[in-house]
């Protein structure tokens, strides 16, 4: 397994295996400390299944990120398309950042997965780098929205699409690191998500709200 796989040719038991390592890093834990058996109890499989698809530990966590990694991307590029124009979609992506604030130490974790030197982050790395990883590329997901928005003269033309891609990024990892630290600093989360939204929108459409 290599977690690039199309999501229906992944066997039900690695999606469990998959869908634990998600849950216990969202729950905190440090993957250097998991061991396989965790793993394997939490997917509710025995440990010897996960030596039939894997050959360490590390393969299980980095084939897990990679696989969670592409799931979000997929399903925000559905969902984003369901909205009408650019300022509903991010609406959305800042809405869902609200309702996933529950899960902000797991965003504080996954920056540090993708930017240390172990071992399996250098495998997140250079899955991600990969061809079959390509599609769920941030500039080619946003991309797709910028352009429409630009088709609709939403967006201000002119504007180079990863300078577009990385002024949503950076945003919204402001309003994410806001809501993972937000007991260190007095600008409310509610407060911020209106700023972001506004400095958003100055950029890229040219006008403010």
């Amino acid at each position: 397994m290599t977690g690039l796989e199309e999501f229906q040719e992944i066997p039900p038991k690695v999606l469990q295996m998959y869908d634990a390592v998600i849950q216990l890093i969202e729950e905190g834990e440090d993957a250097s400390s998991i061991r396989v058996s965790t793993i394997t109890d939490r997917a509710g499989i025995g440990k010897g299944t996960a030596y039939d698809y894997f050959d360490t530990k590390e393969e299980i966590f980095a084939c897990a990120v990679v696989f969670h990694i592409r799931r979000i991307f997929r399903i925000l590029e559905q969902e984003l398309q369901k909205q009408e124009s650019f300022e509903k979609q991010l609406a959305w992506l800042l809405y869902q950042i609200d309702r996933e604030s529950n899960k902000k130490y797991c965003f504080i974790r996954m920056v540090h997965i993708l930017t240390d030197n172990s071992d399996f982050s250098r495998q997140v790395r250079q899955k991600m780098m990969s061809d079959s990883f390509r599609r769920y590329h941030p500039v080619n997901v946003f991309g797709k929205i910028l352009q429409q928005g630009m088709d609709r003269g939403e967006i201000r033309s002119g504007l180079p699409m990863e300078f577009m891609v990385y002024t949503i990024f950076s945003g919204l990892l402001t309003y994410m690191l806001s809501i993972s630290t937000e007991e260190c600093f007095h600008v409310s989360p509610e407060m911020m998500k209106s700023f972001v939204h506004q400095q958003i929108i100055r950029e890229l459409c040219g006008k403010s709200n």
